[in-house]
């Protein structure tokens, strides 16, 4: 990866892609190189950030700075301060770099948003130890035992899929300490979420929180 960023830094700062008839460097690389518009889109920008800002490459190859922090760190480097800039972000995640660049972003607050979507049905797991009443793999009376006779096995109606139940997709906008907050949270409920879902997240901090304040209905 690291040395086809570079190949591409002395491509866009030469306009070779258009010896081949490309009417950008975004456009050669998806069409000629075959990358995907996203993968595309994130080399073209670490390679515009090398050519600003040449000791990144090193610190690219070195694995302190991931592909999607240099394209976060890109718009930002031709601030006077952009060596301090690329010198914290060294060793950072990708979501730190997110929030140290979103410093330095100034944006008008955003109303928050609740918004009703789509749900889709769920089609449960089969209980343990289940086996269905008609086998498809089961031979016509006087063959075979069917799988539903077969010792341990327990009878059980076709699994159905469960109605879809109302979606609604929530946005708002938080400080640091929210995050801080929400990380912990996540870490402390990684047994019971080990995906880090949100919203199971949220709703048990609600439902504890209600009842705390409502105690009687518990």
């Amino acid at each position: 990866m690291c040395d086809l960023i570079e190949t591409l830094v002395e491509i866009d700062r030469r306009g070779l892609y258009k010896d081949h008839e490309y009417i950008s460097l975004f456009e050669c690389c998806v069409h000629k190189l075959g990358l995907s518009e996203a993968a595309a889109y994130r080399r073209i920008r670490a390679a515009r950030a090398i050519r600003l800002f040449p000791t990144i490459a090193p610190l690219l190859r070195q694995g302190r700075l991931a592909l999607e922090s240099v394209a976060l760190l890109h718009p930002f480097l031709k601030d006077p301060d952009a060596a301090a800039l690329v010198e914290a972000a060294s060793g950072m995640r990708v979501w730190e770099v997110e929030r140290l660049v979103a410093s330095r972003r100034t944006e008008e607050p955003r109303r928050d948003v609740v918004r009703f979507v789509a749900s889709v049905a769920v089609d449960p797991d089969p209980p343990a130890g289940y086996a269905p009443l008609f086998d498809s793999s089961a031979t016509t009376p006087g063959g075979a035992t069917d799988s539903a006779s077969a010792p341990g096995a327990i009878a059980c109606p076709t699994a159905r899929l469960t109605p879809p139940s109302p979606a609604v997709r929530i946005a708002f906008t938080a400080d640091a300490r929210f995050f801080k907050l929400l990380k912990e949270a996540q870490a402390a409920m990684r047994h019971k979420y080990p995906n880090g879902r949100l919203d199971g997240v949220f709703r048990d901090a609600l439902e504890a929180l209600l009842r705390k304040k409502r105690p009687w209905a518990s």
